[in-house]
């Protein structure tokens, strides 16, 4: 019987937002120590995310927090953030991720059902969180109790634009505005908004800085119900902790690179030489990879 002890991370009103943060990153290791369609439409996107958080720059001038490429093909989705060197596939016939670090050499496995577990555990500990210590928060700790309180539970009013083809979710904490595009096939927004939603759900496991996934779901489900696809998203926290923009470029046929990418990307994964190692030891080594970057 493995018993897993997270009490470390949880106490008084103080430092509720830190300790959270590393209460989900026990859960993972937690978890992990347990016994344990897309069609075959080829699309493209690249996508600039940038930190607009107190810039006085114009928004193509603001600092640039990643690029990534994301490629659709075979059933699988290929993302691959640059300046990290990382690639994430996707392949929701099989609700799995294969995680490649080219920077490491490594390489892991992890299922979706696995990332939900962990997700549902951290829910019941945030819930657990703001209603342990409401009472005794002050101010700076009543703005980090609303903003788990919106990653739980976001209620957001929705508006669409039909014209214009914009949509904005509002509620108290933070807001989503959002602009965007027909796609030339139906098929092509289920295909992205699921990969979307699964890797909100990943990367609120993988980073430390990401949000809890429920906010992002929320959007996702506005823009599946009117079968539209993202150009600019912009998220803006109200406190001003936050506000990011991701612009996404679109193209319906492959580049004449692409295919070497994915071909590439594929013989790493066979390379007898890489390292495979469990999903915990992954998880931690890009948690500490981030906490070093950002010394």
């Amino acid at each position: 019987i493995v018993r897993c002890s997270t009490s470390p991370y949880i106490s008084s009103a103080g430092h509720t937002m830190s300790r959270f943060v590393l209460y989900r990153f026990s859960i993972v290791a937690c978890l992990l120590s347990l016994p344990g369609f897309l069609n075959a439409q080829e699309m493209r996107v690249y996508t600039t995310v940038r930190n607009l958080r107190g810039s006085a720059v114009s928004e193509d001038r603001a600092p640039v927090v990643a690029r990534s490429l994301t490629l659709f093909h075979a059933g699988k989705v290929y993302d691959y953030v640059e300046a990290a060197k990382e690639l994430t596939i996707f392949e929701p016939s099989h609700h799995r991720f294969t995680l490649l670090s080219e920077r490491r050499r490594v390489a892991t496995e992890v299922t979706q059902d696995e990332v939900r577990q962990f997700l549902n555990l951290v829910e019941q500990e945030g819930w657990k969180q703001l209603t342990t210590t409401t009472e005794q928060a002050d101010a700076q700790q009543g703005k980090s109790l609303a903003w788990l309180k919106f990653q739980l539970k976001p209620e957001f009013d929705v508006q669409f634009d039909g014209a214009k083809n914009v949509l904005s979710l509002t509620e108290r904490a933070a807001r989503y505005h959002a602009e965007l595009q027909a796609p030339p096939t139906k098929s092509a927004v289920e295909s992205y908004l699921r990969f979307a939603d699964a890797t909100a759900e990943l990367n609120s496991v993988l980073h430390t800085q990401a949000p809890l996934p429920r906010p992002r779901l929320a959007l996702n489900t506005a823009m599946r119900d009117h079968e539209l696809l993202p150009i600019v998203v912009e998220l803006k926290a109200m406190d001003d902790r936050l506000h990011l923009q991701a612009r996404h470029e679109w193209t319906w046929k492959f580049q004449s690179r692409d295919r070497q990418l994915i071909s590439g990307w594929e013989s790493q994964l066979s390379d007898s030489g890489l390292r495979r190692i469990t999903f915990r030891q992954y998880q931690q080594e890009s948690m500490a990879s981030e906490v070093s970057r950002n010394r």
